[in-house]
């Protein structure tokens, strides 16, 4: 009778173990990392939120819950690391995704790498991000940048498209650009200032500008008397609206486009009061057009959801929960202990995911691949209140490009 009492006790005991063990990873415990009260943070936010929602109503990752923590870094590298920190350290996340600026990516990554986490990287586009996988492969390991492609392959989308549009069918070739002052932002206009010419593009003005400056007519003046025809922008610390005001105000005779992260939300109408009527930007992971089978329906579904069109933050956060989710159900493990993220890592390098910004697929340093093989951007001209119409790819177009009516 002993016996059986103490193998009763044993029996219970194990059960309760292995109950308890079980309950701590009833749950995959996801971190967001972003500054949570701008836009690209807000598009983190909602992104990671939205896809959370559909994956656990549908049963959630190999059965378990997705449980999403937000850490707002700010956009500044020191909160951004004690943002790192809160996730690895008191939320004992299993998986880091989200982020923006180049700066802030740069700061945590170091401590992402002591942590061992999963990091799929959505907002930072520098590529120094990808030389530490190159450097250190088993420290760093755990980074893919799933959202945009890095800040070179922005700037030669940025030239492949300034070729096919303005140079092959309008005859346009002086150009003048206007980086902002940001890591990635400064890395891009190196690479156009030295990649341009070879496709024929003349350049007749640089200038490299603080993101909190509000007033243009020094640079506008320049670009005036420089001759210019395009004037391409790179900005995303910046606001946007006073470049594009003071464009519109003074009928700066240049076709004005680049990248603006505030140019990819329907609020930016209002914000410029429709003066970014004519202005172009590009889209890096994602647009309203036939990407791949997810694109459309995503952004139809978030605008219905949050009542603004997504950034490339929110495309990125979506996708690369779904990915997660993908690699789990491949590799039949969860990035929830160091085995399970090594099975993860090695899954993913290996996967093609129809993310909804374009294809997933990394090289052997985990870069999002760019092109027709990987991610393609899409280019988008506003064309009234809420139409942000796709002009390029000329394959996905929903319009041709309209010049400016000042610009005869």
């Amino acid at each position: 009778m002993r016996s059986k009492t103490i193998g009763l006790f044993v029996t219970v005991l194990l059960a309760c173990f292995f109950l308890t063990a079980f309950t701590a990873h009833a749950v995959i415990k996801v971190g967001v990392t972003g500054p949570l009260q701008k836009e690209a943070g807000i598009g983190d936010k909602n992104g990671a939120q939205l896809a959370a929602d559909e994956i656990n109503a549908a049963g959630g990752i190999l059965g378990q819950k997705v449980e999403l923590y937000f850490v707002d870094d700010g956009a500044r590298a020191e909160v951004g690391v004690n943002a790192a920190k809160k996730l690895i350290y008191d939320d004992k996340v299993d998986v880091i995704t989200g982020g923006w600026l180049s700066g802030v990516g740069l700061s945590q990554s170091q401590h992402i790498f002591d942590g061992k986490k999963l990091w799929l990287s959505v907002g930072p586009a520098t590529p120094k991000l990808v030389n530490f996988v190159k450097q250190d492969y088993e420290r760093a390991k755990y980074f893919f940048r799933v959202g945009c492609v890095n800040s070179d392959m922005f700037a030669l989308d940025m030239i492949i498209f300034a070729r096919d549009l303005y140079k092959n069918k309008m005859g346009l070739n002086k150009l003048a650009i206007m980086p902002e002052s940001s890591v990635w932002a400064r890395e891009m206009g190196a690479y156009l200032e030295k990649n341009l010419g070879k496709e024929g593009f003349d350049i007749v003005y640089m200038d490299v500008f603080d993101p909190r400056q509000t007033d243009f007519s020094p640079q506008f003046a320049n670009v005036r008397k420089s001759g210019a025809q395009i004037l391409f922008t790179v900005q995303a610390a910046a606001p946007g609206v006073p470049l594009t005001k003071q464009w519109a105000d003074t009928k700066l005779p240049v076709h004005q486009a680049g990248y603006s992260l505030a140019a990819q939300v329907f609020n930016f109408w209002d914000k410029t009061g429709g003066k970014c009527m004519y202005e172009v930007t590009q889209c890096i992971n994602g647009g309203r057009a036939p990407i791949t089978g997810r694109t459309i329906p995503f952004f139809d579904k978030y605008v219905q959801t949050f009542g603004i069109s997504p950034t490339y933050t929110a495309f990125g956060c979506y996708d690369a929960l779904y990915l997660l989710k993908a690699a789990a159900e491949e590799c039949k493990c969860l990035p929830t202990d160091a085995a399970g993220t090594e099975k993860m890592i090695k899954t993913i390098e290996k996967i093609k995911f129809p993310g909804t910004g374009g294809l997933i697929v990394f090289d052997q340093y985990h870069e999002n691949v760019y092109g027709e093989d990987g991610k393609q951007p899409v280019w988008v001209q506003w064309l009234g209140e809420k139409k942000m119409e796709v002009i390029y790819p000329f394959k996905w177009k929903t319009s041709d490009y309209v010049s400016p009516a000042w610009i005869k």
